[in-house]
């Protein structure tokens, strides 16, 4: 069966910004542990909306992705794939996710990021719907500064697994060693 890496990029990002480009050239290298890397555009990044991205996600994978699935979400690209997650039929299930500098409060909000706060998040089809849930945090994030209560947010809600990198702030670096680490430490080997 055909595995699939799906990035879903940050407010205001793109495929091109940030690490994603080098991201994808690192995991294709030999022995590539995907078949295929989908790093999606996102429609309006710079005022994201819970029904623009998850519909987006829908429209791309269906109501349903293979269950060789694996995800990796940038910040409010974390919330995109829970609420996909959480809005997939129950009984089906991916093969996991990386959530890096994902969060469920920030430090100060606006007015297009409400809703993503206000919102609930169904975290038991969540969790029924995810098989592994890595999460990639710093201790030096501008916009959740409270990295301890995020991780136990992160522990709590979906039982993840949670590395806190120093000094990392938001993950907006071209090159991000310990994103790469993540994806290749825990989803590198394919299944059997």
């Amino acid at each position: 069966m055909s595995r699939t890496l799906v990035v879903v990029h940050r407010w205001a990002g793109r495929p091109n910004t940030d690490f994603y480009p080098w991201l994808e050239e690192k995991l294709r290298e030999p022995p590539a542990p995907f078949d295929d890397i989908l790093t999606l555009d996102m429609p309006e990044p710079a005022t994201p909306t819970i029904d623009g991205w998850v519909s987006t996600l829908t429209r791309t994978l269906g109501p349903v992705p293979p269950p060789s699935t694996v995800f990796l979400g940038h910040s409010v690209g974390c919330q995109t794939i829970l609420r996909y997650l959480a809005s997939m039929p129950e009984g089906h299930r991916v093969e996991g996710a990386v959530f890096v500098s994902g969060w469920f409060e920030v430090d100060k909000t606006w007015a297009s990021l409400r809703p993503w706060l206000d919102t609930p998040i169904d975290f038991a089809r969540v969790r029924a719907a995810l098989g592994r849930a890595v999460v990639v945090l710093s201790d030096s994030d501008p916009f959740t500064s409270d990295w301890r209560r995020n991780r136990q947010l992160w522990e709590e809600h979906l039982g993840a697994e949670v590395i806190v990198v120093p000094g990392g702030r938001h993950f907006n670096n071209p090159r991000e060693p310990a994103v790469l680490q993540a994806v290749q430490s825990h989803f590198g080997a394919r299944p059997r």
